[in-house]
Formats: structure tokens, C-alpha cells, sequence
């Protein structure tokens, strides 16, 4: 299986941080989705990563879908439960970090056009302290979800440093600290 995706994507991450706990080989090819390579558009039309391309050509996008799908290639994981209140709420906590990732992208993007303040902007600041705030009180439900809380904090870390997250989230602090010290974390740490 060929993962595409740029180093530095935190949904990219979360699925080499799986990948790796599960034990499941994973080649990551290095993707510039800003540049529309040829192998991501072929692998994704919408040329975004990241995009898993399956040993018969097949792909999967989207990371929940991709999560889903290597979480299924393990039979017997104990990442998260696959069935039960245990998978809803593991579903659920992913949906709050991937959303906190979304929310930090579009105010990546448009600081880099030079929007740093407005309604839009708030609402995103707001939108990621409020799931922050959630997610304080969902770690330890499940190794997965625990997984996708400490990519979206770091991500925080990484690419909003001056944001001070870590106040008011203690037990997200002490997973993320306790997480990123992981093998797992530490082979696929972002760099700038």
C-alpha cells in the first residue's frame, strides 16, 4: 500500500501513526497536492491527500475513510472498538480533531492571503477552542481517538505555536506529551 500524502498533512499523519501501531507496511510517498501531481490527481480528482493507493491500483481517499479501512485490514485490533458505543464515541472524537484540523487549514490559508482577522476568522479560532475544550474531557476512550486528539494538538503546536492551547486543555497536554514520546509519533514528526 502506497499512502500519498504531504509530510507535514496532520490527516496524513494520523494514518502513519495507525499504520504504524497496527503493524501494517505503509509506503508514503512525499505529495505536494498545491503543485496537482499527476499521481495524486490519478489517485484523487479532487487532489487532496491524503489518497491510499491498494496494491491493485484501487484507491481509498479521505483519512476517516482510510482510518476505517486500515483499522478493518487487522482483524482482532484493539485500537478501537468495532462495534458499540466504544466505536461511536472513538467516530465522534475523530470527527471533533479532524474538525479542529480544519479549522487550523483555513486559517492557514488565509494568513498566507493576508486574512488574519473578520467574522471567518473568529469563527474558526472559536470553532477549534470550543472542540479543544470537548476533547479535554474524551481522552482515554479509546487508543484511536486518543491517536487523532494528539495529531490535531500537535498540529496546533506546529503550525500556530504563539496559540496557547495547552492552558486550558491539561489532559489533552499530558496525552500529546505522553504520545508524542511514542515510536510511532517520532518517525512521523512534521518538519517545516
Amino acid at each position: 500500500m502506497k499512502l500519498l500524502t504531504s509530510l507535514t498533512s496532520p490527516y496524513g499523519r494520523k494514518l502513519r501513526v495507525i499504520a504504524h501501531e497496527l503493524g501494517l507496511s505503509l509506503k508514503v510517498e512525499d505529495t505536494a497536492p498545491m503543485n496537482d501531481p499527476a499521481a495524486l490527481l490519478a489517485a484523487n480528482p479532487l487532489g487532496k491527500v491524503p489518497a491510499l493507493v491498494l496494491p491493485d491500483g484501487s484507491t481509498i481517499i479521505d483519512s476517516p475513510v482510510i482510518a476505517a479501512f486500515l483499522l478493518a485490514s487487522v482483524p482482532g485490533q484493539s485500537l478501537m472498538a468495532t462495534s458499540g458505543p466504544g466505536h461511536w464515541e472513538a467516530r465522534t472524537t475523530e470527527a471533533l480533531a479532524d474538525g479542529v484540523l480544519d479549522a487550523a487549514i483555513i486559517l492557514r490559508f488565509n494568513m498566507t492571503q493576508g486574512i488574519t482577522s473578520g467574522p471567518w476568522v473568529d469563527r474558526q479560532y472559536r470553532a477549534i477552542e470550543r472542540a479543544l475544550a470537548v476533547m479535554n474531557g474524551r481522552v482515554g476512550g479509546s487508543g484511536f481517538g486518543d491517536i487523532c486528539i494528539a495529531v490535531a494538538c500537535d498540529y496546533l503546536t506546529f503550525r500556530f505555536p504563539e496559540l496557547d492551547w495547552r492552558t486550558h486543555n491539561p489532559a489533552l497536554a499530558d496525552l500529546t506529551d505522553l504520545l508524542l514520546a511514542t515510536p510511532a509519533f517520532q518517525v512521523s514528526q512534521p518538519s517545516a
